[in-house]
């Protein structure tokens, strides 16, 4: 249903009316024109010196060396403050409760409204409500919000401004208490505790409903409730939430005419230190990403149909579980790892009081950290999808004394909220100390970038859970090789990273070095891969290079594209046959080329133009024999290479080729619809059909729908996304396009002279 409480906001970043913005009768009409979700700076321009931060790095005990980190949080403009107003008219006010509810302000947001200050908070990731109630009158009303980012406060790329959504709630003065229900829900049963505000304290009845899946009541009851009310039901025949089968059912709840919807789960869960995690009773590993929250090429803004998109991606190779890192997550998220069937783990931060940041959380957690936690946990206590509580990753409190007391007591609140789940923690001192800190008061221990320390662990602590709350961190450009296969990581002139997935940043691991912790240790109950997607911001290894405007990290680039890393863990994580071939053929001047194979099948043979390479078979007693094989050095010769996949007899089971392409011909359009939001891949080939490994055409998109965004994926380039024409990457880009049914793209670029031309319609 659209929200038009979101539609027709005026904004501005002009620092002159700083002090008279909220005032009723200051005048907004030159103020940009905008709809909510709302990020100011993802439209850039990109720019060195807009978030460029200088490091200080302890060398050889003592000596300091100054590093200047330019794109450290993405070279776009989202520093400084912006503000935001909102007309909207009310009649029959009285007897009425108003309420405005923000699932995220980017950051430090102040909320007026008539000219008054209500309310405002300084964690961009918080979500938070205003009770405007005594401050509307009848008629015209203003709402103002002002919002800052300071420099030096985040570690990746925030956003900026009213980047998730908000609504005006009205209801009767008598009405369920924002996040006032929460379900808790074991085997059959589920239990309900309700709260209410009631001004004038007199009882009223309440009624409680339960919806299945098709919407058919199967339960209710009535009571008769002040202020708070607890009841409980024992249904039949209850199906569970699982991750293949996401069933969700809805509580209805009705007191004084208002009417409140929250849908919940029946679904079991166990966390055990010696058999790993059961699911519904069935044993099941984490197969899961850390997602940080912007959208790649969209920016933070949060959009339902990207958001759906993506799940849908990692849903296709295999992954069910999500980890938001390093901050409470969008409501929507939550609501689509609900019917979509991924588990969560919601984290609340990435630092407690010990700085990781100039002007990060430590500035305000004194003052607000308890309040965040506990407003994220009953905000989200009621998905099914949230399986444990995250209180923070990789906290410098870890080396500290009193560490383990701010650990005991963020761990407490949790379990004062919320008794069902544990909590956790993203943690990286188990070399320092395998015992204290924050590992010994956390209920499941989440080790970051330590499968060699699994067996250790579980032998001085048997009774203890653990998974892989960070893993691997290999870092590629999609499309772009070298032929030198074991290449260590180096900095090279086009700021790019090699696709072979050998590179990883210091202290993490290629993938397979986690698979072999995993496998070895059967009692880790999974991994969390860092990341699922490319994102804006930490482009390590480049920390003092310009340009590079987001990360290597991604099983997904920015846009959406799979590097080839999505059909390794494809080849892990799901029973689908996996045959995958790499690099391109095009190495016109080489000799020897490496060529790697990602499969799940056990034997692959090798072809150039028809002569055997000889034939590999997968063996994970080698670190690069789980579901990679590569043949390290292979004849160049323009023409094919081919895979074939072979039984224990030699039948081929399955094969797949790349050939030399030649000259750019064709641009070939693909368009996956995620309801009114098409994602246009264009590829640039050859008269045969072959992708061209190095096109980087400029390609001009048209279309009847609105037009999002476009690029490449090219994490060192400074275009701008807004705009209907990119730059290809590799021979690939994207356009994302906002569109109802039979919505026309089209597609064009020029090539010595010729212009080419395709278009598809979905």
């Amino acid at each position: 249903m659209e929200n038009f409480f979101e539609k027709d906001w005026r904004f501005t970043r002009d620092l002159s009316c700083e002090k008279i913005f909220m005032q009723e009768s200051f005048s907004d009409k030159n103020w940009e024109k905008v709809d909510i979700p709302h990020d100011w700076a993802i439209k850039g321009p990109f720019d060195e010196k807009n978030d460029a931060e200088i490091t200080i790095i302890d060398v050889d005990g003592g000596r300091e060396w100054k590093m200047v980190h330019p794109g450290r949080s993405g070279g776009l403009p989202h520093v400084g403050k912006g503000f935001y107003r909102k007309n909207f008219t009310l009649s029959g006010i009285k007897e009425k409760h108003f309420r405005i509810e923000f699932d995220g302000v980017m950051s430090w947001s102040k909320v007026y409204c008539n000219g008054k200050y209500v309310t405002g908070r300084p964690y961009g990731y918080s979500s938070f409500s205003a009770d405007i109630t005594s401050f509307v009158k009848e008629g015209e009303n203003i709402l103002a919000v002002s919002a800052e980012n300071l420099p030096g406060a985040s570690r990746w790329y925030p956003g900026a401004g009213i980047y998730r959504h908000v609504r005006m709630v009205v209801e009767p003065l008598i009405h369920v208490k924002m996040w006032g229900t929460r379900i808790v829900t074991k085997e059959n049963t589920v239990k309900i505790r309700t709260q209410i505000e009631n001004p004038a304290g007199k009882e009223e009845e309440i009624l409680f409903a339960i919806l299945d899946k098709n919407g058919m009541c199967v339960a209710e009851k009535r009571e008769k409730i002040t202020d708070s009310a607890d009841v409980a039901f024992t249904l039949e025949n209850v199906e569970k939430w699982s991750v293949d089968d996401p069933v969700l059912y809805t509580l209805v709840t009705e007191i004084a005419g208002g009417r409140r919807e929250t849908r919940f789960g029946f679904r079991d869960m166990k966390f055990d230190a010696h058999d790993g995690f059961f699911l519904n009773g069935e044993k099941m590993k984490f197969k899961g990403v850390c997602l940080h929250h912007d959208l790649g090429i969209i920016g933070a803004a949060v959009d339902r149909d990207v958001t759906e998109h993506r799940l849908k991606l990692l849903k296709s190779i295999g992954c069910n579980a999500i980890r938001t890192a390093h901050n409470p997550p969008d409501p929507e998220l939550l609501d689509l790892c609900d019917s979509m069937g991924f588990l969560v783990i919601c984290e609340a931060y990435d630092e407690w009081k010990l700085p990781k940041c100039p002007n990060g959380v430590h500035l305000y957690f004194d003052e607000w950290g308890e309040k965040d936690l506990r407003d994220m946990i009953r905000r989200d206590a009621n998905h099914p999808s949230v399986m444990m509580w995250s209180i923070g990753n990789e906290i410098d409190e870890q080396y500290t004394a009193d560490g383990p007391v701010m650990t005991k007591h963020l761990c407490s609140i949790c379990h004062d909220e919320d008794p069902s789940r544990p909590t956790t923690a993203g943690l990286n001192n188990g070399d320092d100390s395998i015992t204290g800190g924050l590992f010994d008061d956390v209920d499941i221990k989440g080790f970051n970038y330590k499968p060699y320390i699994y067996s250790l662990y579980h032998h001085t602590f048997p009774d203890a859970p653990i998974y892989a709350s960070e893993s691997a961190s290999t870092i590629s450009s999609r499309g772009e090789y070298s032929d030198y296969l074991f290449e260590e990581l180096v900095k090279k002139p086009d700021l790019q990273i090699d696709s072979f997935d050998l590179c990883n940043s210091p202290g993490a691991t290629i993938p397979e070095h986690e698979f072999k912790g995993q496998d070895e240790n059967p009692f880790v109950m999974g991994e969390f891969v860092w990341t699922g997607f490319d994102y804006l911001g930490e482009p390590t290894p480049y920390r003092e290079e310009w340009p590079v405007r987001s990360s290597f990290y991604g099983i997904f680039d920015l846009c959406g594209i799979p590097k080839n890393r999505a059909y390794l863990y494809k080849s892990r994580w799901t029973k689908e046959k996996v045959l995958y071939l790499m690099p391109h053929w095009n190495w016109e001047g080489h000799k020897h080329v490496p060529v790697q194979c990602y499969t799940n099948y056990k034997t692959v043979e090798l072809f150039v133009n028809g002569k055997s390479m000889g034939a590999k078979s997968r063996n994970v007693k080698k670190i690069l024999g789980y579901s990679r094989l590569v043949w390290a050095s292979v004849p160049y010769e323009k023409g094919e290479i081919r895979v074939k996949a072979l039984d224990e007899k030699g039948n081929v089971l399955e094969e797949t080729f790349i050939r030399t392409a030649g000259e750019p011909a064709a641009i070939q359009l693909e368009a996956d619809r995620t309801n009114e939001t098409l994602f246009v891949t264009a590829s640039i080939v050859d008269a045969e059909g072959n992708l061209c490994p190095d096109a980087d055409n400029l390609i001009t998109f048209e279309s009847n729908g609105k037009i999002l965004a476009a690029d490449g994926g090219n994490a060192a380039s400074t275009d701008v996304f807004h705009t209907p024409y990119c730059k290809a990457f590799h021979g690939k880009c994207m356009c994302f396009v906002r569109g109802k049914e039979n919505c026309t793209v089209k597609a064009s670029m020029i090539y010595k002279g010729k212009t080419i031309i395709a278009e598809i319609v979905k």
